[in-house]
């Protein structure tokens, strides 16, 4: 028995033997496995940063832009608000101008607005009762032959000339509005620089 336990001895010792080779064997290649996995998973990793980097700009450049556009948006809004407040304004100084300097005024656009000299003046009520006399005395001594009509509108100021069906609206609003568009970058200049 001696020489199977010899024979069975070196069985075992060779199987050992290339267990311990096929263990070592199999720990470098998990080895050369784990340092291949991890070479492409550091690769991956630094394309996946450089791609998410290179999204953050695109989208940070997106923000900025759009950002602009409203910031550039809302100051022309807001320079389109201060434009109307400043007409408004014009309106109102012209609205409340002394009764001598409003009289001349009422009776400047009368008299420029008249194709025919024989239209009515419609005024707003409350500048028919306290300026129609004064108006129509100042025209009459201009040589106007025009006429202040009984009706009345509810303009904010200035006039409407009326013949027939015929009017050409002289309310200073309405002036104003019409010389929006030619004023507005006088006014924008003055405004803004």
């Amino acid at each position: 028995m001696n020489g199977i336990d010899k024979v069975a001895g070196r069985i075992v010792s060779d199987a050992q033997q290339e267990a311990s080779a096929l263990k070592a064997e199999a720990r470098a290649r998990a080895a050369e496995l784990k340092d291949s996995a991890d070479r492409h998973a550091s690769e991956l990793r630094q394309t996946l940063l450089a791609e998410g980097d290179a999204e953050a700009e695109k989208l940070y450049s997106l923000l900025v832009a759009s950002a602009e556009t409203d910031a550039r948006k809302e100051t022309l809004q807001v320079k389109q608000d201060l434009l109307s407040e400043a007409f408004d304004r014009a309106v109102l100084y012209l609205r409340n101008l002394d009764e001598e300097r409003y009289v001349l005024l009422l009776a400047s656009l009368a008299r420029k607005a008249s194709e025919t000299g024989s239209e009515e003046i419609i005024l707003n009520p409350a500048d028919r009762a306290k300026y129609g006399e004064a108006l129509m005395k100042t025209l009459k001594e201009s040589g106007c032959a025009l006429t202040l009509a009984e009706e009345t509108r509810p303009i904010i100021g200035g006039l409407i000339l009326s013949q027939g069906r015929i009017e050409v609206n002289c309310a200073l609003d309405t002036l104003a509005e019409l010389h929006r568009s030619e004023l507005s970058g006088e006014a924008a200049r003055l405004l803004f620089g």
